[in-house]
């Protein structure tokens, strides 16, 4: 029997806010890549886009990030990783599966 590889789901975005359905897209990706024996999930991270992204009505990233860990709560397998909101300027989400690939 061969060993599944263990991959961690990262999903990038403003998360302005952070709804239900954000948690239940990680949800639906794991169920899927288990049922098909595709990979073993071992966590997830919810990237939030830094300020700069000039999107409209943006919240700061400092709220969104708290909206987000009260979002993650009872998820044991979900994070929040502060990294790219906390850069000093928009970052391309390429920048943030580098750093990903990496860690």
């Amino acid at each position: 029997m061969t060993s599944l590889e263990n991959v961690t789901l990262l999903s990038c975005g403003s998360f302005n806010p952070i709804t239900i359905m954000h948690l239940r897209m990680f949800e639906l990706a794991r169920d899927y890549l288990h049922a098909e024996n595709i990979c073993e999930v071992v966590g997830g991270i919810i990237s939030p886009v830094h300020d700069g992204y000039e999107k409209e009505d943006l919240q700061p990233s400092d709220h969104r990030c708290r909206m987000i860990d009260l979002a993650l709560v009872s998820s044991d397998w979900i994070k929040l990783d502060s990294w790219e909101c906390n850069q000093e300027n928009w970052q391309r989400t390429v920048n943030v599966l580098d750093r990903k690939s990496v860690v």
